[in-house]
């Protein structure tokens, strides 16, 4: 199964998302990238020390994840695609947002203030073991 987390820049949710879904269905090929990725090619550690330090409380090393670009094809070549948040102005492709594999969770953007990484770290690890229990 091909998984695909998606958020708005590929540096804070979809990050945390993809890296606790590998921990919990190690079988399972699973990407993560941003719909408006500023810095795509370049480690997380070059921009995101927040998520980072939230998931290393958890006992996670993400600094070495690289930050992606979402396409069309990433869409079409996974078997579910998980939109982690909303994406300011709902401005997502249509590729995406018409596409049937697409589920949405609720999880406000660290990257905005709206909420601390630490509670966004939580409330998607309550999804991805959800999404992995619903999978099994």
């Amino acid at each position: 199964m091909k998984i695909l987390f998606v958020c708005e820049g590929n540096i804070n949710r979809s990050q945390m998302a993809s890296t606790l879904f590998k921990a919990l269905v190690p079988e399972a090929e699973v990407l993560s990238a941003g719909v408006y990725a500023d810095h795509p090619g370049e480690f997380l550690s070059a921009v995101s020390e927040g998520s980072i330090a939230a998931m290393k409380e958890l006992g996670f090393d993400m600094s070495s994840n690289i930050i992606t670009q979402l396409t069309r094809e990433m869409v079409e070549a996974a078997d579910k695609v998980i939109l982690v948040g909303s994406v300011p102005g709902g401005s997502i492709p249509e590729y995406l947002k018409n596409s049937v594999k697409l589920e949405t969770w609720d999880v406000p953007d660290p990257g905005y203030g709206q909420i601390s990484i630490e509670a966004a770290r939580d409330m998607i690890l309550k999804d991805v073991k959800q999404l992995a229990e619903k999978l099994k």
